[in-house]
């Protein structure tokens, strides 16, 4: 068929059957049919506007928490990462308040917020250091680590509704809870708005570096990976406890693994596909469940597979 987007991307960039492994930190899934790069929020707000409504879309910032099916995903990939990832100050950061107020785009990544942050001397935002991805992601996923969560720094949001048009909401608009947020499925994030507070720039460092440290000590960095991939439970032990309880630690299906360090990092010991990573998932959700008789929520996003979970 011809090219529906070839009117529509006039700065950024527009790719036909783009692998979407080397994109994912999983490195796992097969080919998008379109790849789209808008090169500004003006672009995407226009492509949005005019999207042909039969063809399925998936936002795409840093790849991470998410597991695109093998045969790949069947309509258009948006990309923010290529012309959206400002981040500055919308005061200034060498005034007398208390308080700076940053701006970061969604395709941002967490840590270059962090890092902006620790430059200027902010705090607030140093648990982001460690959490792969980007800014939009974080906000739809309300990502947190070391007992921070983005709702927290976060004043408001920009974003987008499905036929183009644009939504500015204050945070306690957004709905954030654990690993949610109640803005609809069909929007996107352009932007978000942060209140961080002034703090000694070795303090920061020092913090980030701590958290560093915990992560390389806990987490199986040295393979590819998604993040978490349940939701810890409301109440009770913690996904991973969960996982360990029930004799899945370390359990393979194909080059699919339950990390040995942590029960609920999945790793890709090489050539893992998404059905066999999807099939892990399954028995762990299994063997959690006969165990301790709770079922283990996704943390992850699913992208092109047919099964809901």
């Amino acid at each position: 068929m011809a090219n529906p987007f070839a009117n529509l991307v006039a700065r950024g960039r527009l790719l036909t059957d783009v692998p979407l492994a080397p994109r994912t930190t999983w490195r796992i899934g097969g080919a998008a049919r379109w790849f789209l790069s808008p090169a500004s929020p003006e672009e995407v707000t226009g492509l949005l506007a005019r999207w042909p409504p039969e063809i399925p879309r998936l936002v795409l910032g840093g790849g991470s928490n998410l597991l695109v099916a093998d045969a790949g995903w069947p309509g258009a990939v948006l990309d923010l990462t290529y012309g959206m990832q400002r981040i500055y100050t919308l005061n200034d950061p060498s005034g007398q308040e208390e308080t700076v107020i940053v701006h970061a785009d969604a395709g941002a990544s967490t840590s270059a917020l962090a890092h902006f942050a620790r430059l200027h001397g902010l705090s607030g935002a140093e648990f982001l250091g460690g959490i792969p991805g980007t800014i939009g992601g974080a906000l739809r996923m309300n990502a947190g680590a070391h007992g921070g969560e983005i709702r927290g720094i976060l004043i408001e949001a920009e974003l987008l509704d499905e036929t183009g048009q644009h939504h500015c909401l204050a945070v306690e608009r957004l709905g954030m809870g654990y690993r949610r947020c109640g803005a609809p499925d069909g929007w996107l994030f352009l932007a978000g708005r942060f209140r961080l507070r002034r703090g000694d720039p070795e303090a920061i460092r020092a913090t980030m570096r701590g958290f560093n440290q915990r992560r390389r000590a806990s987490q199986p960095l040295e393979l590819p990976s998604a993040g978490s991939v349940f939701k810890n439970p409301p109440e009770g032990p913690r996904a991973w406890e969960l996982i360990a309880r029930a004799g899945m630690r370390g359990a393979t299906c194909g080059d699919a693994q339950v990390a040995v360090k942590h029960g609920n990092f999945f790793v890709n010991r090489g050539q893992a596909t998404a059905d066999d990573m999807l099939t892990l998932i399954r028995r762990v959700q299994d063997a959690v469940e006969r165990d301790s008789s709770i079922r283990l929520e996704l943390e992850i996003k699913l992208a092109g597979h047919q099964e809901r979970m």
